[in-house]
Order: C-alpha cells, then structure tokens, then sequence
C-alpha cells in the first residue's frame, strides 16, 4: 500500500497530469479507479468543474460558478452538486473496496478540510487500502503538508510526492 501526493498551484496541470499517470497504469495492466475532476470552460473562462469515474468512464457536472439559479457558493465561486459528491465517494469507496491497484481522489481542498466532499471516503480509503492499492491524491501545493493532520494516517510518512515540472519518467 502506497501513497502519492500530486501538487501544484492551481492551473499548473495536477489534473491533466493525473490522467496521464492512470490512462499509463491501464495501459501497462493495472486497475484504475476513483476520480478526476477536470475543469470546465466557456472559452477562456472557468465555469466550473466535472467529475469523471475513472473506473467506469462516467462523466457528471460537479461544481458551477454560483449564478442567481443555483444557490449560494459551497467553496469560494463554486456551488457543488450533491448527487454528483455522493457519486465520486462512491466511486473512491468502490475502487478500494474492489481492490483495484490505482485509486485517485481529486482534488482534496479546503471542502474536505471541512470534513465534506471527498473527506468521507478518504478518510475510509487510508484506512482500509490492501498491500497492493496505490492511492494517488492530487492537492493544491498550499494544502499538502496539512494533509497528514487533516486526515491522520500512517501512511503520510512514506508517501511519494510529485510535482512540477511534471516527472515525464511517470508518463512513459
């Protein structure tokens, strides 16, 4: 059982990267699941985000800009489907319990820092990963070394960081 911490400041590419690093591990036999959370735009600006079941190609809206129909931001701009976090800690919670090999959570910020979002399953997923699961955490590079407080876990203390540039020995 491993950890990787993927970490960057925000738009620096932690998500593509992640992606790249599961889309590898498929190819070279290893089972991948858990979550990605790729931003979405309309043209250059950031509307929002979208979360993708890695383990089962689904694609749902996570997070919108709040507008006057959506409710009041969740985190900073954002306003969070419901449906769609239940979703993705569903996702998290499958992939470590079917014991596949890669289980990413993307991306722990200052909503599972309040204990919501994604908090629930990695707080299952630390303490229940087999010998043979990696999981792969991607973070802000402002919130990494808090981490181990957040979410108390042995497995802090050997876990493997990346960050920019992007190791291309990952990729390949």
């Amino acid at each position: 059982m491993s950890v990787s911490i993927i970490s960057a400041r925000r738009g620096e590419g932690k998500t593509t990267f992640l992606r790249a690093y599961a889309t590898r591990a498929a190819a070279e036999g290893r089972l991948v699941g858990g979550i990605a959370s790729p931003a979405v735009f309309e043209g250059d600006r950031r509307i929002g985000y979208d979360l993708v079941d890695l383990g089962h190609n689904r694609r749902c809206q996570l997070a919108r800009v709040v507008t006057a129909e959506n409710s009041a931001p969740t985190v900073g701009r954002y306003h969070f489907d419901d449906t769609a976090v239940a979703t993705g800690n569903a996702a998290i919670l499958a992939a470590v319990r079917d014991g596949l090999d890669v289980i990413a959570v993307d991306e722990v910020g200052p909503l599972e820092f309040r204990g919501q979002g994604w908090a629930p399953a990695l707080e299952t997923a630390l303490g229940e990963l087999n010998a043979d699961q990696e999981l792969v955490i991607v973070v802000r590079v402002s919130l990494a070394d808090e981490l181990s407080a957040r979410f108390p876990s042995p497995l802090w203390a050997t876990a493997r960081r990346i960050s920019p540039p992007w190791p291309s020995s990952e990729l390949t």
